[in-house]
């Protein structure tokens, strides 16, 4: 390839058109610097109502400053307005940078940006009684320096014209009541802006917490949807905690388990006692102790007088032993009390190195290595305490278990209160919300 032959392929490049709903959007490069142009089809052009409004919307668009609105002048002709002229900067549609680059979606919070930005400008436009309508990935724009959103030409301003052929390609974006040409207000944004959702999500797959936000945003009835993209938006970040919360609930439920589990593993296990079902006797058992019988030396042809005086003996005996067992029992309840509160003390620490926000997302490895230390050191902890305390195995075991399972469930509830502070707000809001609700043109 020549050099001549280079410069033409570069100026074919430089002026590749890329087809909008409204016209065909390309680049010039004039005295160095790249100009913006959109030149209408020109059965739009022909129309003057057509003419009208996009005078109207650039003199309109010029009092919206906001970052992701693109603005522009009418190019006029002896015909009327032919193109417009917009404003310098390198932008390309959704279509083209997806086409170039279709892994940015991928990119970690790609997609939930992109929404939070359009949110942003089509709840402002909304404001102003401006609807954009059709947030197809061909009339959406990207700055191509940091692939944020820009939005140009708004539909509510052509309305009066054929919505069927000024959409035509695009028909999947656009909400069916305006196909219909009825009533376009905030609603068939919702539902444009899910549709545009929907297409980010297509190489990925939409989350399946997503669905029914979609489902409710893409209703075939207006009334049916979100009553602006702010709440559309709002039940997309709703769902989206849940997903997150839920991970990190099951995330601590498996730390449980694995805490509990490993637990038990470390103790020493209990050996096996077979019951055996006492004989009757007409002797009581505490009378046959292996200090001596008491019987010893009645005689064998002892009568039930003799006999029944020394049960007395040995209940009276009994009535001092009982004083002592209160004791020992009382002694065993503030040994007990004691273990609780320091076990409790020392497990809630060890328990905290784990269960937080930090922690939560460790890899597998991380989480197998501190899991094994902290079961290892409830277990040294538990044993430490309890022969202080005197209690036996069994006894410390059981109450250890009990605390540890009191706050694994404790520290799962403090992971989880985001969540539920959103779920509740978006709950108590929601019947204001449909109540409060009017159509806006």
């Amino acid at each position: 390839m020549n050099f001549e032959e280079l410069l033409e392929t570069r100026d074919a490049r430089q002026t590749m058109k890329v087809r909008l709903p409204y016209g065909y959007f390309y680049k010039r490069l004039i005295d160095g610097k790249y100009s913006n142009f959109v030149e209408f089809h020109d059965d739009l052009a022909d129309y003057v109502t057509f003419a009208n409004s996009v005078r109207t919307e650039a003199a309109e668009m010029e009092k919206i400053t906001d970052r992701h609105q693109l603005h522009f002048s009418p190019n006029e002709g002896e015909d009327g307005v032919y193109a417009i002229a917009v404003e310098v900067g390198n932008f390309m549609t959704f279509g083209q940078l997806l086409n170039e680059n279709p892994a940015i979606v991928a990119k970690k919070d790609f997609i939930h940006d992109t929404l939070r930005d359009l949110v942003e400008i089509t709840r402002l436009i909304n404001e102003h009684d401006v609807f954009h309508v059709c947030f197809s990935p061909d009339n959406v724009f990207v700055r191509k320096s940091d692939s944020t959103v820009r939005l140009l030409l708004h539909g509510s301003y052509y309305q009066k014209l054929d919505q069927d052929v000024l959409y035509d390609g695009d028909e999947e974006f656009v909400a069916p009541e305006v196909l219909r040409s009825s009533q376009i207000d905030a609603r068939s944004d919702v539902y444009s802006l899910a549709k545009f959702a929907q297409w980010l999500y297509l190489s990925s797959g939409v989350p399946i917490e997503l669905k029914g936000v979609f489902d409710k945003a893409t209703a075939e009835d207006p009334a049916h949807r979100y009553a602006s993209v702010a709440d559309f938006w709002q039940a997309l970040q709703v769902r989206h905690s849940f997903r997150k919360t839920a991970l990190m609930a099951i995330g601590a439920l498996a730390i449980a388990l694995v805490v509990v589990g490993g637990y038990f593993y470390l103790l020493p296990s209990p050996d096996d006692i077979e019951y055996v079902k006492p004989v009757e006797e007409p002797i009581p058992d505490d009378m046959l102790d292996e200090d001596g019988d008491l019987l010893f030396g009645i005689g064998a042809d002892a009568d039930s007088a003799a006999i029944a005086e020394a049960v007395s003996k040995q209940a009276k005996i009994n009535d001092s032993v009982s004083v002592d067992d209160r004791k020992l029992r009382e002694y065993q309840a503030k040994a007990e009390a004691i273990f609780r509160k320091q076990f409790s003390r020392a497990a809630d620490q060890i328990l905290s190195r784990v269960y937080n926000n930090e922690k939560m997302n460790m890899s597998e490895k991380e989480f197998m290595v501190r899991s094994k230390a902290m079961t290892e050191e409830l277990a040294k902890k538990e044993q430490e305490l309890a022969k202080q305390a005197d209690l036996g195995n069994e006894r410390s075991q059981r109450i250890a278990s009990e605390i540890i399972d009191q706050l694994t469930t404790k520290k799962m509830k403090e992971l989880d209160k985001d969540y539920m502070g959103i779920r509740k707000k978006a709950e108590a809001d929601e019947p204001a919300k449909k109540t409060n609700t009017t159509d806006k043109k």
